[in-house]
């Protein structure tokens, strides 16, 4: 191996960590760390970086639990809205709305999401219109619930693609 001034090693030891550097750079940077004091303590202490990983584990999955529920509730309040604009002059935001829908819904189920947010929709609606039923205000038939699901689905759809496809774009090479 060939020797390497303390300023390349400080170049080399983010992409060494970060696991994106070539194997030669690695080597590189292991032999110079093992005489070089100041380059070491730069590099840290693998012992330390191994008891901290629990703790960063645990964060993160805090973190993407909060993320969940956030987009759970968002994407309840965005079922909802959509839902109330079905039968008003603003029912054109729907095409903004609903494939905000299926975004979030990738974001909380995955690909799954492609069937449960429009089972989610049929399912609200359903609801809605029972309980404006019950309050003995005007309601929406079966088959016009079945159209307008079918409507809505093709946008949430729409949304669960491009959610899916932007996650697969930028995913981490592993």
């Amino acid at each position: 191996m060939s020797k390497i001034s303390c300023d390349i090693c400080k170049d080399l030891i983010p992409l060494v960590k970060d696991e994106i550097s070539t194997e030669d750079s690695r080597n590189v940077v292991k032999e110079h760390i093992k005489t070089c004091e100041s380059c070491r303590k730069l590099y840290g202490d693998e012992s330390l970086e191994q008891s901290r990983n629990p703790d960063l584990d645990r964060e993160l999955e805090k973190l993407k639990r909060r993320l969940q529920i956030f987009s759970t509730v968002l994407m309840m309040f965005g079922v909802f809205f959509g839902l109330s604009l079905t039968a008003s002059e603003e029912m054109f935001y729907n095409s903004l709305v609903m494939p905000v829908i299926g975004g979030l819904g990738y974001v909380i189920f995955g690909w799954k999401a492609a069937y449960l947010v429009p089972g989610l929709l049929f399912l609200m609606q359903c609801l809605l219109n029972f309980f404006g039923m019950a309050r003995g205000m005007e309601y929406v038939s079966l088959m016009e619930i079945v159209m307008w699901i079918g409507i809505y689905s093709i946008f949430v759809e729409l949304g669960v693609v491009i959610a899916g496809l932007l996650h697969f774009a930028f995913r981490k090479e592993r």
